[in-house]
């Protein structure tokens, strides 16, 4: 495994569930400082999520889009040399999550919004020099079954159209020189090995993403599909849980926050039953090179899960 490439993601700042309050983090300043902390806590590379929202209104200090960016700096060289100067070297990739379109019972409303949003999210990981797009392929099964109650008897349909606009959005990655990898989340249309289909349908080009968490929730080994698809893996996510998806929560239209418990799913890494040092063992035996990318989605103390994150790389000598 390729150490330099460990990032962090900045998915464990999240300003929709997250405390103190929102005027804190939709503000420059918070972002300014938290660069150096990030350095200090050992990491000089970031990915970072890809959020339209900011462009709908909103304050602009967020920095997940083009739009906060040039409002911010001018441009992204501005950004990236703002960024080297407190320590992160580079972007190594964005996030996009489509969740936000499937918002009616417009299946054209869906793969048009995520199609045009989706490219948007390309050209700004061009823009940041960011090695890959991780996308989620589907929204939430529950949020698609809310709107769309026979889905079930749609999935060829869902999958047809999805394979079309992963299509497009794969040959403008193969244009900008930015790799496109498919998200595995436990809740989507094509979650586990349900994404393999999705991806041979796709060119060359794309490749699989492994998010250990979701992997682990949806009973599938992460061990056993790094090793079945070490050959088509362009990314990582060190993601950890504890979660056991008793009642198909994975079937309900918010299931990042099971209702009936106190609890979210996702945890900080090494505080949870995912073995990391077990697959991170592995990867070096594999001898993957990729990006490796540390996520600590959801984390209730995005600091104190910085140095969760360190402690948990210094016990793999990383």
């Amino acid at each position: 495994m390729n150490t330099e490439a460990i990032a962090i993601s900045l998915d464990l700042i999240n300003r929709h569930y997250q405390e103190p309050n929102r005027n804190r983090y939709e503000s420059r300043y918070f972002w300014e400082e938290l660069y150096p902390l990030i350095a200090a806590a050992g990491f000089s590379t970031i990915e970072m999520p890809y959020e339209p929202v900011w462009q709908f209104g909103g304050r602009t200090g967020v920095p997940f889009n083009e739009y906060c960016v040039n409002a911010k700096y001018e441009n992204a060289a501005n950004y990236r040399a703002f960024l080297k100067d407190n320590g992160i070297e580079a972007v190594t990739g964005i996030t996009f999550d489509p969740n936000l379109f499937m918002r009616n019972d417009e299946i054209d409303f869906f793969f048009g919004a995520t199609g045009h949003f989706g490219s948007q999210a390309l050209s700004h990981a061009a823009e940041m020099g960011a090695d890959y797009l991780a996308i989620s392929p589907s929204a939430y099964y529950g949020r698609v079954a809310q709107y769309h109650p026979d889905i079930d008897n749609r999935m060829e349909e869902f999958a047809e159209r999805t394979i079309k606009m992963l299509g497009t959005l794969a040959e403008k990655a193969g244009e900008l020189g930015v790799t496109l990898v498919l998200r595995n989340e436990y809740w989507s249309l094509f979650a586990g090995e349900r994404i393999i289909p999705i991806a041979d349908a796709l060119q060359d080009g794309v490749k699989l993403d492994v998010d250990t968490a979701s992997l682990f929730v949806g009973g599938i080994s992460p061990e056993s599909f790094i090793a079945s698809n070490i050959a088509r893996i362009g990314s990582v996510h060190l993601t950890d849980t504890d979660f056991v998806d008793k009642g198909e929560t994975w079937k309900t239209p918010n299931p990042e926050f099971p209702s009936g418990q106190a609890t979210q799913v996702y945890r900080d890494p090494g505080t949870g039953s995912v073995d990391l040092a077990g697959i991170a063992g592995l990867l070096d035996r594999l001898d993957y090179n990729g990006p490796v990318i540390c996520s600590a989605r959801q984390t209730r103390d995005p600091f104190r899960a910085l140095l969760r994150t360190r402690a948990l790389l210094k016990t793999l000598s990383i």
